[in-house]
């Protein structure tokens, strides 16, 4: 089978939901040594823009990389029907089996079978991203990627159900592939005694701390979980735990800095900027208690990496989240900063219940492996040519 795949997640050097899933499932595939042939489409950035090539530049020779220079298009551009342009030729030489892409965007093509895949319908359900001027091209991008794609990937059962429900979509034409869990987050040696890591002597960090994972958007709830906090440091017992925040954000001006000035809690926070996943895996192997209390979320990455490196959760009670962590983790109301408040003091004062909950969650976390997905995926892609030939039978 030749694969097309949509590469420009594979060269980002920022690391977010598509972009990890991009790279472990690429790798993946050029473990397990498939016969079928890789053509990775991607184009360099402007100039001044950053790339990075280093996955490119060590695969098999079944992965061929295939540089489109007019790729590169501004936002709308990759929108309209320009994009069939340079894409559409590439492809025409290719002369692909399937076209597959890590987002849902897609080129309007139908010389082979598309395949996008959806992280979450956040444009299309959360009222804070549905009012952003950018959700309303997300929302045109999936509903043209749904009108062409012959198969649709979706990370979780939540993310299936939403995309059949709001676009009548057959949920048997989507398929639920889970991310994997990075290598990147081991948990930590048997019996070893958490130590300060170079990211916690940068940032003042000391435990006992409460993390969370992720920038100040309005899905991540900071200040409801402020309130929550607030109510944790009543207790005596909790009274020196710091709350630990680490993502992609500029702090010093995000909402919840101010938030916390204006509380007076500043010297009880830490911020961390665009940790890597080193010093990411070091925060969470270290906390004493990692904290997603996301309105919505369409997998619940931050819950996963925790429970693989050892580390208690508490998160929101939705769907998406009790599908990664079942059993493994302690569930709120997301709305209710008092119910999460209780929750944190309780779970910071009962040390044997977050050890059961240590273990419950390393089990679980070592079921969600790249190699799994990277063979899903090819599973699906697979049963997207087989449903293009019936078709061209039929005509």
């Amino acid at each position: 089978m030749i694969i097309a795949v949509d590469a420009r997640p594979i060269i980002q050097p920022q690391f977010q939901g598509p972009e990890q899933r991009a790279r472990n499932i690429l790798a993946a595939w050029a473990k397990s040594q498939h016969e079928h042939h890789f053509h990775l489409l991607y184009a360099h950035p402007r100039a001044g823009g950053s790339l990075d090539d280093s996955l490119l530049t060590s695969l098999p020779p079944n992965f061929h990389p295939v540089e489109i220079t007019s790729y590169n298009m501004p936002w709308d551009f990759h929108a309209g029907s320009r994009l069939l342009n340079p894409l559409a030729r590439a492809l025409a030489r290719i002369k692909p089996d399937v076209y597959y892409a890590f987002t849902p965007q897609i080129p309007r093509i139908s010389i082979c079978p598309v395949v996008p895949t959806f992280h979450d319908l956040s444009f299309e359900l959360d009222p804070d991203v549905r009012r952003a001027p950018a959700s309303r091209q997300l929302r045109h991008i999936a509903r043209r990627s749904l009108n062409y794609a012959r198969r649709v990937h979706a990370v979780s059962s939540q993310t299936k159900y939403d995309i059949a429900s709001v676009y009548r979509l057959p949920a048997g034409r989507i398929d639920v592939i889970y991310n994997g869990i990075d290598p990147a987050f081991p948990p930590p040696p048997p019996a070893t005694i958490p130590t300060p890591r170079p990211v916690h002597l940068a940032n003042r960090i000391q435990r006992p701390y409460v993390l969370s994972v992720g920038a100040d958007i309005p899905r991540r709830n900071y200040a409801r979980l402020l309130d929550a906090m607030q109510i944790a440091w009543q207790s005596p017992d909790n009274a020196t735990t710091q709350w630990v925040l680490a993502g992609r954000a500029t702090w010093p001006h995000s909402d919840i800095h101010a938030a916390a000035r204006k509380a007076g809690v500043l010297e009880r926070m830490r911020f961390v900027e665009a940790p890597n996943n080193t010093e990411l895996a070091d925060l969470y192997r270290n906390a004493t208690l990692t904290i997603c209390a996301s309105s919505f979320e369409g997998f619940g990455l931050s819950v996963l990496e925790s429970m693989a490196c050892g580390t208690g959760s508490a998160c929101s009670d939705m769907r998406s989240l009790r599908e990664v962590a079942a059993d493994s983790a302690v569930y709120f109301p997301h709305d209710d900063s008092q119910a999460i408040g209780q929750t944190i003091s309780g779970l910071l004062e009962d040390a044997e219940y977050r050890r059961q909950l240590k273990y419950r969650g390393l089990q679980r976390a070592a079921l969600f492996t790249w190699e799994t997905a990277a063979q899903l995926t090819i599973a699906s892609l697979t049963t997207a040519c087989e449903k293009q030939a019936e078709v061209a039978v039929t005509r």
